[in-house]
């Protein structure tokens, strides 16, 4: 065959498997302790964005990797708290955690963000969610907890993809859970800021 001459149709597939191999990439293209980020999702008929990714640590200890998907990008955090449409908040252990000490912390991060009468009124909803984290028995590494809001619908809990009951219907869960990283005393403050955008504290 003649350097010069060409396989029909060899050039648009190679370019087609380039153009592929980038869009790969690019959707991963953030990884954080050997997990991939990816930078869109779609949630109840709209697309949500990545604001942010990063590590919760307890001490020295890496725990999970969380990333926070939302309508559009916002570096702060009542903005974020109260922009509408769907939203979603992914986990995934960095370590083997007991279902119950994970349920016991975000019930603690949520006392430490709402009042006292928020609280009262999110009692059913947090029965709940601690009896689910308690049946639970452990969360291991590489497993996923996706907290997710579509409004009119109310807020759902997948274990590793497999759905946790019904959805929770009080409108306020979903950001009450949510300030648990982004409220006034969130559980990790570089956790918050990397959810905010700020790439510098997200490992």
């Amino acid at each position: 065959m003649p350097p010069t001459s060409r396989t029909p149709g060899l050039m648009p597939r190679l370019l087609l498997a380039a153009a592929l191999t980038v869009c790969a990439q690019a959707a991963h293209a953030l990884e954080i302790h050997g997990v991939p980020i990816v930078q869109a999702q779609q949630l109840g008929g709209k697309k949500l964005v990545l604001n942010g990714a990063g590590t919760r640590y307890f001490v020295f200890f890496k725990v999970y990797v969380a990333a926070l998907y939302l309508p559009s990008k916002t570096n702060n955090a009542k903005v974020a708290l109260d922009m509408p449409g769907p939203k979603e908040l992914q986990l995934v252990m960095l370590r083997d955690v007991s279902g119950k000490e994970l349920g016991d912390k975000l019930t603690e991060g949520i006392q430490n963000n709402v009042s006292a009468q928020e609280f009262s009124g999110l009692i059913p909803a947090m029965a709940r969610l601690g009896g689910l984290f308690a049946r639970k028995r452990n969360l291991k590494t590489g497993e996923m907890v996706t907290l997710r809001f579509v409004p009119g619908q109310g807020t759902t809990i997948e274990l590793d993809g497999a759905a946790a009951g019904a959805p929770y219907t009080e409108p306020d869960f979903f950001n009450a859970m949510l300030k648990i990283w982004l409220g006034k005393d969130p559980a990790d403050a570089r956790l918050k800021g990397a959810l905010l955008g700020d790439a510098a504290q997200s490992n």
